[in-house]
């Protein structure tokens, strides 16, 4: 009976905060200002902690500011970084997954994961969130060609050779995209070659 009366109570307080009228459209820019202030000056004190090398008083910051603002998904990146840097690696990953939950529509936690798993040598989880990434339209050149290295280190040297191939779509005048393209193409070659000289 008691938490029925709870959710009745819970209930009437919903009910009186949207029967409450709206504050007037100037005092909502106000307010707007003032909290874009706020995440500003929250934003200069996390960097300047960061040049300071008081990286924990910037990752305490930085889980102020993905409260504040979950969608800003570079403190994630940044957050998550800093945590497995230090050794709180577990919490790292819990991090980018907050982060990919709060931003499913945009690449770059996909991204920041894969990279990490990828640095860790866990290629299958590094692919499956690579290619998340990729799935976007939007991803630029750095996402697919960590995808390509993934690839090669897996031993898929066709989607390698795809994703260097969709790279070079991107930046036709990146150097690094050639040369990469080059040694899976030859890898593919001798792979090609030994197959068919393993059938004769």
């Amino acid at each position: 009976m008691r938490n029925l009366w709870i959710t009745v109570g819970l209930m009437g307080l919903l009910a009186s905060a949207l029967a409450q009228p709206q504050p007037p459209r100037e005092t909502q820019q106000k307010l707007e200002a003032i909290r874009d202030l706020i995440q500003y000056r929250l934003v200069q004190l996390s960097d300047y902690y960061w040049h300071e090398g008081q990286h924990y008083k910037t990752m305490a910051l930085l889980f102020v500011l993905i409260e504040y603002d979950p969608k800003d998904v570079e403190s994630y990146a940044v957050l998550g970084w800093l945590l497995d840097g230090y050794g709180h690696t577990a919490r790292a990953f819990q991090v980018y997954e907050r982060g990919i939950r709060a931003n499913p529509d945009q690449y770059d936690l996909y991204y920041e994961v894969g990279f990490w798993h990828s640095q860790k040598g866990n290629y299958p989880k590094a692919r499956a969130y690579l290619e998340k990434a990729v799935s976007f339209p939007d991803a630029p050149i750095i996402v697919w060609k960590a995808l390509a290295h993934t690839c090669e280190k897996m031993g898929d040297l066709k989607r390698s050779l795809e994703a260097w191939q969709k790279a070079k779509q991107l930046d036709p005048n990146d150097g690094a995209v050639d040369l990469n393209m080059a040694r899976v193409r030859r890898k593919l070659q001798e792979q090609r070659e030994k197959d068919s000289g393993g059938q004769g």
